[in-house]
C-alpha cells in the first residue's frame, strides 16, 4: 500500500513558504520524502506509468498537491523521485526550488518531456538530448509602444556534460526506433506566439520567428516550455544540482506531421525508462540517508 504525504498546513515564511512540518508550499513535502535523483516529466499519467516501473510500485510514497505528484522509492535500490511537473517554466522553477529546499547533498535532476523540432531533416519520434538551451521571450513593450523586437532571444546555457553523456548513452542503449539525437535546444515562454504558431485571432507578429530562431541559433533542433528554466536554475545552484534533458519529438514543425499517441506511449515506456537508468548510474558524493527518509521505512 502506498504511503500517502500530509496534508499541507498553514504556511509560514512569505518569503518561501512551507508549514510547521517543513512542508514546502506548492510541491507539498518534506526533507525525507524527495531524494536526490529526480525525474521531472511534464505528464501526469506519464508520472503514475513510469513510477509502476519503481522497485516496489504498491509501497511508494506519493503526495500530492496544487497540480504536481510526487512519487518517492527505490529503482535498481537506488532512491529516486520522479514529479509529474507540468508545462512551462514557472512550474519547473516550483520543482526546482522546492526540491532543492527539502534535499540535502547535491541533487540529479533529468527532465523527460517532449518538444517539436524545427529541424527538416528530423522526423517525429526522434529523441532529443540536449547540449544546451536558449529562452524565447514575448517582448510585451513591443506591443505597447513598438520599442524593440517582438521577441527576445536569451545567449545559451549549458547542460551538464556528465549527466548528459549518461543520458544519452542510457537513450541509445535503449534502441529508440526513431533514434536518439543530441542538439540545441530553444525554450519558449509560451505554446503558441514564442514557438511560432500561428493564430489568426491573436496579433501575435511571430511569422518569422522559427527562421529568425535559426539565424541566431542554426543547431537548434527541438523547442519546447522547460528545459531552459532547468538548466538555468542548475546553473545557478552554486554546483549542488546537475541537469540534463530529454524530449520526443512529437511535432515536426516544417511539414506538419505529429507523432500518433501510440507511438508517443511506447517512447515514453521505454525512454523513460532509459532516463532513470541514466539518473541512477551517474554518481552523487553523498545522498540523504536515515530512518526520516521515506525509502528506509
Amino acid at each position: 500500500m502506498s504511503t500517502a504525504g500530509q496534508h499541507l498546513g498553514n504556511p509560514q515564511d512569505a518569503n518561501f513558504p512551507h508549514d510547521a512540518e517543513g512542508r514546502v508550499y506548492h510541491l507539498g513535502v518534506r526533507k525525507g520524502e524527495v531524494a536526490n535523483r529526480i525525474l521531472s516529466v511534464g505528464d501526469a499519467g506519464r508520472a503514475a506509468m513510469l513510477s509502476k516501473m519503481l522497485d516496489d510500485p504498491d509501497n511508494l510514497f506519493i503526495a500530492s498537491n496544487r497540480g504536481f505528484t510526487v512519487y518517492t522509492g527505490t529503482y535498481k535500490k537506488t532512491p529516486l523521485t520522479i514529479i509529474a511537473t507540468g508545462m512551462g517554466t514557472p512550474m519547473i522553477d516550483f520543482v526546482v526550488r522546492e526540491s532543492r529546499a527539502v534535499v540535502d547533498g547535491p541533487m540529479a535532476i533529468v527532465r523527460f518531456g517532449t518538444c517539436g523540432t524545427p529541424q527538416t531533416h528530423i522526423p517525429i519520434g526522434t529523441i532529443m538530448v540536449a547540449d544546451q538551451s536558449v529562452l524565447i521571450r514575448r517582448n510585451v513593450d513591443h506591443w505597447i509602444n513598438e520599442s524593440g523586437s517582438p521577441y527576445d532571444i536569451s545567449r545559451p546555457v549549458p547542460a551538464h556534460p556528465a549527466l548528459t553523456e549518461a543520458l544519452f548513452s542510457k537513450l541509445n542503449d535503449a534502441r529508440a526506433p526513431y533514434g536518439v539525437q543530441r542538439g540545441s535546444n530553444a525554450t519558449a515562454d509560451s505554446f503558441y506566439s514564442s514557438q511560432g504558431r500561428q493564430d489568426p485571432h491573436f496579433d501575435d507578429r511571430n511569422a518569422s520567428l522559427i527562421d529568425d530562431l535559426l539565424v541566431a541559433h542554426p543547431g537548434t533542433t527541438s523547442l519546447e516550455m522547460e528545459t531552459f528554466k532547468l538548466l538555468h536554475l542548475a546553473h545557478c545552484s552554486r554546483g549542488v544540482v546537475a541537469a540534463a534533458a530529454a524530449t520526443i519529438v512529437l511535432a515536426q514543425r516544417r511539414s506538419g506531421a505529429f507523432l500518433s499517441n501510440d507511438d508517443k506511449h511506447i517512447l515514453e515506456r521505454l525512454c523513460g525508462q532509459a532516463c532513470m537508468d541514466a539518473l541512477v548510474s551517474y554518481p552523487l558524493e553523498s545522498t540523504m540517508q536515515g530512518d526520516t527518509c521515506v525509502w528506509n521505512r
